[in-house]
């Protein structure tokens, strides 16, 4: 019975350390959960929030401060220093400029993220948008109070790596390396523009001009030239601060890029210059061409009209509203028949057609007529054609010229009527010593001295083959000093000579006001020489009156 009380006793015992330890645990347990409870809940959300590891890029930003990334964030931002060619920019502005292409206006969107949110933004895909060349990200936004922290996700990154040797990659990074000298050496302006028409990339040539246009304080940077549509070429001008305000040219072209638009200035101060002197050259032309008295008409190389002078409208009586309408050279023609200003030639057709083929017909490419019209004018009409194709016209009134001339001719052969009946023979030599004018007697007396052969007789040689004639030769030799001396000293001189036949000439030598020597020889025989010819030559003289 005693030993049956021990083992119950000490089964007791076993069963309340049992429970004692059990009972302790429980409480452990207790303590550890209320303990956990009492902790602050900064230290719980921190402990919940992730870290900035992982493979994906992550930046914590206060404000526009970068304060925390993780290394393939840093390494992105490495990436995108390295890009901007030394320029001036935040962490912020590099990133939000780098994923503009994929997330457009990101800024707006990161600054509509409320407080303890967390988004996720996709790329653009809308049909009328160019997905950018990263269009497999994505990135998360998490606000939390005064900080905001970006995870760009790239959906391809599982299995995407891209292996390289050592030599590949220096052969990329030196391909790089060239593409960004050649960019920021350019002797043009380059800049990208998003899809707002901010610039949010420039070369240095654009930043250097921008700098000396306006001081650089803001992203995206200024605008230098107004928007143009893409493949519009345009010539803007800007006003050069360093100049007291000349103005710089540029020719201004936009292309499309995935990105937004990439923009190119080239500079045009030279071509501007020239057009300008060219357009100052043209008015000067265009002023000289309006005070011409000749008709000019100048057709380009399809034979339209391109410019015209008063003078042609005078001359041919052409509507101006016809030439400004720019008409072709065959309906110009036309017009000018129908207004009979050219004369009706036999084979009209052929003739326009020799005009309008001008190259072809004429192996020197000129055309030179004399238009005689109906009304008496008389129009000298050229067309020279020029290397580049156009034609210049032009149409010149010779009417008053004409009837000179002929004037002069007639009275010219009046005269000449008139020396034919004197009896004498005579001579004239000019101050230079050219036989120029003689008479029918004169032909007569001395063969040699053929109209024909005015030109090429000389007083000294005249005087030779008189002084070999005759037997007076001192009297040749005063002639010859009389024409060497001035008009206004000298006196006439005579003399006598015999022909051949013992004929007597007698000869007077005379200084006239216009320096010419005139020789008069005189003789029985010569009086009845001019008797037989005057009647011919009276006859001659009348015709010439009447004619003049």
């Amino acid at each position: 019975m005693f030993f049956l009380r021990q083992k119950v006793v000490k089964m007791l015992s076993t069963l309340l350390l049992a429970l004692v330890l059990t009972g302790t645990s429980a409480l452990t347990v207790a303590a550890v959960l209320l303990i956990t409870a009492a902790l602050p809940r900064k230290n719980r959300r921190s402990r919940r929030a992730p870290a900035l590891g992982g493979g994906d890029a992550a930046f914590l930003f206060a404000g526009e401060e970068l304060i925390d990334t993780n290394d393939a964030g840093a390494a992105l931002l490495t990436v995108l220093s390295a890009a901007s060619g030394g320029r001036v920019q935040s962490d912020w502005q590099r990133l939000l400029t780098h994923l503009d292409a994929d997330f457009p206006d990101l800024g707006s969107k990161l600054a509509q993220v409320a407080a303890d949110h967390r988004v996720k933004l996709l790329p653009d895909t809308t049909p009328d948008t160019t997905p950018g060349p990263s269009s497999a990200l994505e990135l998360e936004v998490e606000r939390r109070g005064d900080t905001l922290r970006l995870r760009l996700i790239d959906t391809q990154a599982e299995g995407g790596m891209i292996a390289l040797d050592r030599l590949s990659y220096r052969a990329l990074q030196a391909e790089l390396a060239l593409l960004r000298g050649l960019i920021d050496s350019a002797p043009f302006m380059l800049w990208r523009e998003n899809s707002d028409g901010q610039v949010i990339w420039a070369n240095s040539a654009y930043l250097l001009r921008l700098a000396a246009q306006t001081e650089i304080s803001t992203w995206p940077l200024p605008n230098l030239f107004p928007q143009g549509e893409i493949g519009d070429p345009q010539r803007l001008a800007l006003v050069d601060p360093a100049t007291q305000g000349r103005n710089l040219w540029f020719d201004v072209n936009r292309t499309s890029d995935p990105a937004g638009r990439l923009g190119f200035a080239v500079p045009a101060d030279e071509a501007q210059r020239a057009e300008r002197v060219k357009q100052e050259f043209v008015q000067t032309l265009t002023k000289t061409f309006a005070t011409l008295p000749t008709g000019l008409a100048v057709f380009d190389r399809t034979r339209r009209l391109q410019i015209f002078n008063p003078a042609l409208i005078d001359l041919t009586g052409l509507e101006v509203e016809f030439l400004l309408s720019r008409p072709g050279l065959e309906g110009f023609l036309n017009r000018m028949r129908d207004k009979r200003v050219l004369p009706e030639p036999r084979d009209y057709h052929a003739w326009s057609r020799r005009l309008l083929d001008i190259e072809s017909y004429s192996p020197q490419a000129e055309f030179d007529e004399t238009w005689t019209l109906p009304d008496g004018q008389t129009f000298r009409v050229s067309a020279n054609p020029h290397p580049d194709g156009a034609l210049a016209f032009l149409i010149e009134d010779i009417t008053s010229e004409t009837r000179i001339t002929r004037h002069v001719r007639a009275e010219m052969e009046t005269s000449q009527a008139v020396l034919n009946q004197i009896d004498a023979a005579i001579a004239v030599f000019a101050p230079n010593g050219h036989l120029v004018l003689t008479n029918r007697v004169f032909s007569l007396l001395w063969p040699a001295a053929d109209e024909d052969l005015l030109t090429a007789v000389t007083l000294p040689e005249a005087l030779k083959i008189w002084s070999a004639a005759g037997t007076d030769t001192q009297l040749w030799q005063r002639i010859g000093a009389l024409a060497r001396r001035p008009a206004a000293d000298a006196l006439p001189i005579t003399g006598e000579m015999q022909l051949p036949d013992g004929e007597p000439l007698q000869i007077e030598a005379r200084r006239m006001s216009s320096g010419a020597l005139m020789l008069v020889f005189t003789g029985e025989h010569l009086r009845k020489t001019a008797s037989r010819l005057a009647p011919e030559t009276v006859s001659d003289a009348a015709k010439l009156r009447a004619s003049a």
